[in-house]
């Protein structure tokens, strides 16, 4: 069996890229430092749904597009606008989900 020609391993394995990256992001903006590959992973999967939740509220279909634009105008670097999509809609989520999380341990003290 060639694992890269079944469509459900390759799509786990770009949910998993994309959630790691995106997680990674959030946890450098919100906290300055990373939290290590399988909790970034998490933590973007989870901004994934979350992100996409907020888009979809907002009608916005296409997140990220004005980055490729930006992208491709300055550096003639040409990007899939729906990859960068789900990196801003994910790191979008997983900011909010690691702002709500500093709120509520703020409480606790």
């Amino acid at each position: 069996m060639d694992i890269f020609n079944n469509p459900d391993i390759m799509n786990i394995l770009v949910m998993v890229i994309i959630g790691s990256i995106s997680g990674a992001l959030a946890a450098r903006i919100m906290s300055g430092d990373s939290f290590g590959f399988v909790i970034n992973a998490i933590l973007g999967i989870a901004g994934a749904v979350l992100g996409g939740f907020i888009f979809n509220a907002l009608n916005i279909a296409t997140p990220g597009a004005g980055i490729v634009n930006i992208v491709q105008e300055t550096f003639g670097v040409s990007l899939p606008q729906n990859i960068v999509g789900s990196i801003v809609s994910a790191t979008l989520g997983a900011i909010v989900i690691l702002w709500l999380t500093r709120i509520f341990r703020g409480r606790k003290k």
